[in-house]
């Protein structure tokens, strides 16, 4: 199977019987944007900004581990490259984000490198923060960053990090991120580690 195969509205599994929406093993919840976006700024609102930062980069990497093991364990993808690629595509099916990888990754599990970039286009959540705020002095994608960290942390099976080179909630048009392992970062990513060390980062 290619990335570009998958097809998420093939794999939703709607139970009205139950009450439950499933993808592979997993309960599925389809949520208003608007009400995800409240739910943000009241965090950030009560804990502040860093704080909130943390806990919504934990929670995307929850999100991000969780969807990698689902796909690998239910699909036989035609290369490495496929199974990486299909977690933008993820992402892009949710309404997330559309996310756009760039240029091929590098991806090197003997010598620890891994590199892998793009473009978050129509980030919901950068949409949702500047509903409350004026523009941010850093990147906001917190959950998309702490997704990416989860997803690409699974498959290459050492921990990365991802981060924003430009988001669309500090002005820039829109989002540009890459993703490393921590040492390459240079001390870039510190708060990105320091929220994600419990899972081993």
């Amino acid at each position: 199977m290619k990335a570009s195969d998958f097809n998420l509205s093939k794999e939703l599994k709607f139970d009205t019987a139950k009450g439950r929406t499933t993808f592979q093993h997993s309960r599925m919840l389809i949520l208003e944007a608007n009400a995800m976006g409240l739910l943000r700024q009241q965090i950030i609102d009560a804990v502040g900004i860093h704080k909130a930062r943390e806990i919504l980069l934990q929670f995307g990497y929850q999100d991000g581990f969780a969807d990698f093991l689902q796909m690998k364990l239910s699909h036989d993808f035609d290369s490495e490259n496929d199974l990486l690629a299909v977690g933008p595509m993820i992402h892009t099916w949710e309404g997330i984000v559309r996310a756009v990888p760039r240029g091929e990754p590098r991806c090197d599990r003997a010598s620890g490198e891994f590199f892998f970039t793009g473009r978050w286009e129509n980030s919901y959540e950068a949409e949702q923060y500047l509903c409350f705020n004026d523009f941010a002095r850093e990147p906001v994608c917190w959950t998309l960053a702490g997704y990416a960290s989860g997803w690409c942390s699974a498959f290459f099976g050492k921990p990365v990090v991802a981060m924003e080179t430009a988001c669309a909630g500090t002005g820039d048009e829109w989002c540009d991120w890459e993703i490393r392992t921590p040492p390459a970062w240079n001390g870039k990513a510190a708060p990105y580690v320091a929220a994600l060390r419990q899972f081993g980062i």
